[in-house]
Formats: C-alpha cells, sequence, structure tokens
C-alpha cells in the first residue's frame, strides 16, 4: 500500500489595488502657499500626504523652496556643526600640544643626557689621572 500524498493547498493570489488619492483644488492651493516657506515634511503631514507626494506636486507645478528659506536651513545646519568643529580643533591641538612637547621633552632630555655623560667621563677621567 502506497501512502497518500497530502493534497497541495490552493494558493489565493490577491492583486494589491493601490489607491490614488486626488489633490484637491484646496491641496493645491496650500502646496503653492507654503511650499516655498516650510519644511516638506511639515507640509505633507499637514495635507495628510506621504512626503514624496508632496514633494512630486510641488515639482509638477514647478515649486521651488525661496533663497531666505534655503539660507535658514544652512545657518540652522552650520551652527551645530560650528560647534563640533571647534570641539575637534580643542582636541586635536591637546593632541598635537601633547606630541609636540614630547617631542620637545625627548630632544631636551637627550641634551641634557649628554652634557650629564661629558661631565661624568672627565670626572672619571680626571679621577684616574690622580691615582
Amino acid at each position: 500500500m502506497a501512502a497518500k500524498k497530502p493534497a497541495k493547498k490552493a494558493v489565493k493570489k490577491t492583486a494589491k489595488k493601490t489607491v490614488v488619492k486626488l489633490w484637491t483644488k484646496a491641496e493645491l492651493s496650500t502646496l503653492k502657499k507654503e511650499y516655498p516657506k516650510s519644511d516638506t515634511q511639515k507640509l505633507a503631514k499637514k495635507l495628510k500626504r506621504t512626503l514624496e507626494a508632496a514633494r512630486f506636486q510641488a515639482k509638477e507645478h514647478d515649486l521651488k523652496k525661496t533663497k531666505t528659506y534655503m539660507q535658514s536651513l544652512y545657518k540652522a545646519a552650520s551652527k551645530p556643526a560650528k560647534k563640533v568643529a571647534k570641539k575637534v580643533v580643542k582636541k586635536a591641538v591637546k593632541k598635537v600640544s601633547k606630541k609636540v612637547v614630547k617631542k620637545v621633552v625627548k630632544k631636551v632630555v637627550k641634551k641634557v643626557a649628554k652634557k650629564v655623560v661629558k661631565k661624568t667621563t672627565k670626572k672619571r677621567a680626571a679621577c684616574k689621572t690622580k691615582r
């Protein structure tokens, strides 16, 4: 007697339906008014749209950010960058100064050591001659 194979289950393939939400005139007018001078992500949330949808519609309607808005973004981004840069520079200066100090100390130690060696060899030589 042969063992019966289990019957294959029928797999239902359901196509995902993508619902396209059309833009109303009110939404488009809000986008046109606020897009040039506001954050796109906040505007998209306000319109209950995705960020990509807001950007796409802005591009379709040739909307661009104003220069003053872009400059404000740059200034806001550069403030933390300046703080970080200052910290990095301070650390680098400390490291460099430590390295410089170590090099100077090594040179001074070598010079002092040479002088001490010369003096001690002279003293030894003088002692040997006295005996």
